[in-house]
């Protein structure tokens, strides 16, 4: 029998890869892949022999047998030996008592390779296939795969996916999360009709939620905090009833679950919830995925298709993850041994080294106040260009081969014979990118004009990912000499650019290592997007006019008036685009009230095509304040509109200043809140001069009537945000008249 339709589910049962097709007309197929993985042990034969003695006494079917392998850095043959797991559901195990082996004392000078890649994944390198893969099947009776054939491309932009059913989960009233405010109903979202699940009991509740489950079958439950409360919640009502919860798909199995843990990335603390997976059915908590936050399913559908890691998992795991999956999936198909961890160290530098290398991008602090006339330009994807051009990757940087294919200022060299891994993933990454971007413009149906739009967002965070990933110290296929190599030849093409803009008579407004604002008066835009070409050609990377501005408005620093600050401004361009970058509007701390007032202020001001005609809306902004402003004094605002979002960096006890958020995260504890570093919680300012300093601010979820807010507070924020707006400080244009 033959079956066509999409990849939707993959994970390891008893006997090989339980596969999930969905056809053209929704009907789901579960089917069984014969699926045998290995990996690979390496090092001298003394250290390696106990480890194979060991292997051997295992009473399970493997198999072990002589193989060779490419070896990452050195691009060398060597010898290994194969494992091969008959049965996938042994893998894990196996692997992990070998893991164990390795970095004891007797096991030093093991390598292992291939280990550490989940099931799944090394089902689809091996196969050659990818998740939401369209595809051909031919199965037994049993329902079990012979063989498979691709329809599909992860290359491919105009790629469909399967139809599916869904099901919202989410809690009544409001997106804050559940454990953070009191009681509420259970709410489900189907074919568009919202109810609440309601039952005099646990069990009652856990048996229309079965029910539910039966009648619709959903391929896809969304939820809202489902993976830190929801879903839980459900499953500590259904074990304590011993009542059966019909979440997954596959019979007699439960809902595997991962632990939440707290990490430092980019400078932030981020806070990533336990997650529960279903087999068979996929789970997705909306605020528990970063990429669905920021590219919405699209992208999250882009992104597994090419990073080949499961939807689910997929939702959970970070852009890096995502991109080094790539990367060793091209390693897998070259033959090249996939390291269990990372094996190059930093090499040592002194302090004089450190300082010449470890410099990051380049800026030029922005030229204060209101410019009319000015163009941007920004160099196309900047970063991932020069490690595609100038073969910046792992292997190649500092080879024995070409010491005098030199970096830019820092003295690291590059090869010139050995293609790198990173360059050869990114050019066709670089390409499919540019190809959603072309496809997002001529696209005429606005369904697929979103579609492009998503895939081309999520393939920008990947290649943000690419860049990051050559610093950080446990990417497998990082190395921070590549990092310091690209951040040197990002200050060469910026500080050619400014040398050509510059001999050329524009004045430079502001730069900030792949953007840079520039004017000159009378210049056309043909003009500007032939100094684009003429930038590219020297610079050997492209770089894209972006537009000319009408104007746009450079605020100065809150703690120094003097100063600017580097990517925080707001302007106008011709056709009328505003674009905003670090001013409340664009902030996630914002409350909604502030941010509704700062954005109808902008939408007033985005009128004005000059200085003159900007100046004159002002007073319009400042009756606009003056409106807000009256509904503060008269108590016309809902707290929710009030609530200002903040992100802990540690948890509740670790806090010693009491500022608010420290208050709030403490009183959050005190009702029984656990809070883990990188969460975020939500808070109404309500006196913030109070002397009772938990006074001052109080948790969104538990605030009732009794409390007020303090307006004051709020006005000062109001001010705040209209005066960023303002080329000049507010009481110059009452002393002009300008104002009253």
């Amino acid at each position: 029998m033959k079956i066509t339709g999409w990849i939707f589910d993959v994970y390891a049962v008893d006997g090989g890869m339980r596969v999930w097709i969905i056809d053209p007309e929704g009907r789901k197929h579960r089917l069984l892949d014969p699926f045998s993985p290995s990996f690979y042990i390496g090092g001298p034969p003394a250290a390696v022999r106990p480890l194979l003695t060991f292997l051997s006494r295992l009473n399970l079917p493997l198999e072990v047998t002589r193989a060779e392998g490419i070896e990452f850095y050195s691009g060398k043959t060597i010898p290994v030996m194969r494992v091969r797991l008959t049965n996938p559901i042994h893998f894990t195990k196996v692997v992990r008592w070998c893991t164990s082996a390795a970095v004891k004392p007797e096991g030093s000078g093991i390598s292992l390779y291939n280990c550490d890649l989940s099931l799944p994944q090394l089902y689809f390198f091996e196969r050659k296939s990818f998740p939401l893969a369209y595809c051909e099947v031919e199965v037994d009776p049993c329902g079990t795969i012979q063989t498979v054939g691709l329809l599909d491309s992860i290359w491919r932009t105009d790629y469909t996916t399967p139809p599916l059913t869904t099901l919202t989960l989410r809690m009544e009233g409001g997106s804050i999360r559940p454990d953070h405010t009191g009681p509420r109903r259970l709410e489900v979202v189907l074919d568009g009709r919202t109810t609440c699940l309601e039952a005099e009991d646990e069990a009652g509740l856990i048996d229309r939620f079965d029910r539910l489950m039966l009648r619709h079958d959903p391929d896809l439950i969304l939820s809202e905090w489902g993976d830190p409360y929801l879903l839980p919640r459900l499953m500590a009502m259904a074990k304590k009833k011993r009542f059966p919860l019909l979440l997954n798909r596959e019979p007699d199995t439960g809902v595997i679950t991962r632990r939440e843990r707290s990490y430092f990335t980019y400078g932030q603390v981020v806070h990533q919830a336990q997650a529960h997976l279903l087999l068979g059915r996929w789970h997705i908590d909306l605020h528990n995925s970063f990429l669905v936050d920021q590219t919405e399913l699209e992208g999250l559908f882009e992104f597994a298709r090419l990073s080949k890691i499961p939807v689910q998992q997929m939702a959970r795991t970070t852009t890096g993850t995502g991109i080094t999956s790539m990367q060793m999936d091209l390693a897998f198909q070259d033959g090249i041994l996939i390291p269990w961890r990372k094996q190059e160290s930093e090499a040592f530098k002194s302090a004089d080294q450190l300082l010449l290398t470890d410099k990051g991008g380049l800026t030029y602090a922005p030229k204060l106040g209101f410019h009319e006339e000015v163009a941007e330009l920004d160099f196309a994807s900047m970063y991932p260009a020069m490690m595609a051009r100038y073969n910046i990757s792992p292997e190649t940087i500092n080879c024995p081969c070409c010491p005098h294919n030199l970096v830019p200022e820092i003295g690291h060299h590059l090869c010139t014979k050995r293609r790198g891994l990173i360059p050869r993933f990114l050019e066709p990454f670089l390409a499919k990118r540019a190809a959603y971007k072309r496809l997002k413009k001529t696209a005429t149906d606005p369904e697929w004009k979103a579609r492009y739009d998503a895939r081309q967002s999520a393939l920008k965070w990947g290649m943000v990912t690419t860049f990051g990933y050559q610093g950080y110290k446990n990417a497998r296929f990082g190395k921070i000499e590549a990092h310091e190599a690209i951040t040197a030849y990002a200050r060469e093409k910026l500080l050619q650019a400014k040398e050509i803009v510059e001999a050329e008579g524009f004045e430079m407004i502001h730069a900030i290592v792949d953007s840079l604002w520039i004017k000159k008066p009378g210049t056309t835009e043909a003009d500007y997007e032939a100094l684009a070409e003429r930038i590219s050609k020297r610079c050997e990377i492209p770089i894209a006019f972006e537009g000319i501005y009408r104007w746009v408005l450079f605020p100065p620093s809150k703690s120094d008036r003097e100063i600017g600050v580097p990517n925080r401004y707001l302007g106008v361009f011709r056709n009328g685009e505003v674009k905003l970058r670090g001013i409340e509007a664009r902030r996630g701390d914002t409350p909604p009230f502030i941010r509704a007032a700062q954005t109808e202020m902008i939408e007033t001001l985005s009128q004005a095509k000059n200085r003159e005609e900007y100046e004159g809306l002002l007073p319009d902004v400042e009756a606009i304040r003056e409106t807000y402003r009256e509904r503060l004094k008269a108590r016309r605002v809902s707290l929710w509109e009030l609530a200002i979002a903040k992100t802990i960096s540690k948890s509740p006890g670790e806090y010693q200043k009491e500022s608010l958020t420290a208050i709030v995260a403490k009183e959050l504890a005190g009702r029984g809140v656990r809070l883990s570093p990188g969460q975020s919680i939500s808070y109404v300012i309500t006196d913030a001069k109070a002397r009772v300093k938990s006074d001052r601010a109080r948790a969104l979820g538990f605030i009732d009537g009794s409390w007020g807010f303090d307006a004051e507070k709020y006005e000062s924020l109001l001010i705040q945000a209209a005066e960023v707006l303002f080329p000049d400080p507010p009481d110059r244009f009452r002393q002009r008249k300008l104002l009253p």
